[in-house]
């Protein structure tokens, strides 16, 4: 479960490379981004403090979107590092006082837990209140590097993407797609495809060196430097397909189906199927309803 490795000097990835977090270590701040699911907290917590134990400054924790998968063990990690400090999109504070929404993360984490034989209350979801509410645009002195707040809704309306200015990394959570094992980027259009693509539009003036997605190996150098005019094609190839399969099949659902059908197995996207199959009914919704 646990595949980390350093991406540059002062940036790691921690934990599992299809579930990742990662780990900035500056001179003035460190900053994790994004929190995984409830699963991963205790190795979160036992590689952040080994990172960390001759580093004494404060640690904060960005996340990229409010899934349960990128934000599942915040409650452990403020439990067990008593000084860390969340920052989200300010909307994250009013999702997690949905009963609804805290339900569908917690269930969501649940299937984790018994996919890997764990029971555990101890490492189970609780909601939280952000630390710091984000907008975008923000920027954070780390000391020997800078962290851009960038909005970038799409995938969900709270997305943020950070941009490393030095290092040139930019980590995207799901905001411009997921690289699968076959090289074909996964588009992940859950709220809106019009707001996904003007982001993925936004990224494409960044000059990056390393695109730290939140599913997968980080990618790096020339693949890198195309991600997001590939996932914007990637993106464009996907919605002409939903459009076409609902003017074959004139109902959602069988739209569903079919894709689900053609691209589950053989896209090694290495989601749960419920979860993917959540996923890919709000993506063709999104394209049916124009949004």
């Amino acid at each position: 479960m646990d595949e980390s490795y350093k991406i540059t000097e002062n940036v790691s990835l921690l934990g599992n490379i299809m579930i990742p977090v990662y780990l900035i270590t500056g001179t003035k701040l460190c900053v994790l981004i994004d929190t995984g699911m409830t699963i991963m907290g205790p190795v979160y917590t036992a590689e952040i403090l080994s990172c960390l134990k001759e580093n004494n400054v404060p640690l904060y924790a960005f996340l990229t979107h409010s899934h349960y998968d990128h934000l599942g063990s915040v409650s452990y990690l403020k439990r067990h590092l008593p000084a860390f400090k969340i920052g989200g999109y300010y909307t994250i504070d009013d999702i997690l006082k949905s009963s609804h929404a805290v339900e569908l993360i917690t269930s969501l984490n649940l299937d984790g837990e018994k996919m890997m034989n764990i029971d555990d209350p101890e490492i189970r979801f609780r909601p939280f209140q952000l630390d710091m509410p984000l907008r975008g645009g923000e920027r954070f002195d780390l000391g020997n590097d800078e962290l851009e707040v960038i909005c970038t809704p799409g995938h969900t309306r709270d997305s943020l993407c950070y941009y490393l200015k030095n290092r040139k990394i930019m980590f995207t959570g799901e905001a411009a797609g997921i690289r699968l094992p076959t090289g074909d980027i996964l588009p992940e259009f859950l709220a809106s495809y019009k707001s996904y693509v003007s982001s993925l539009e936004t990224l494409t003036h960044y000059h990056v060196d390393y695109v730290a997605t939140g599913h997968g190996p980080v990618v790096e150098g020339n693949e890198a430097n195309r991600f997001f005019i590939n996932s914007l094609q990637a993106t464009r190839l996907f919605i002409e397909q939903i459009r076409q399969y609902y003017r074959e099949i004139g109902n959602v659902q069988g739209v569903v189906e079919r894709i689900k059908k053609e691209d589950y197995a053989k896209s090694g996207s290495g989601q749960p199927e419920r979860a993917y199959t959540i996923n890919l009914q709000a993506k063709v919704r999104a394209v049916v309803e124009d949004k």
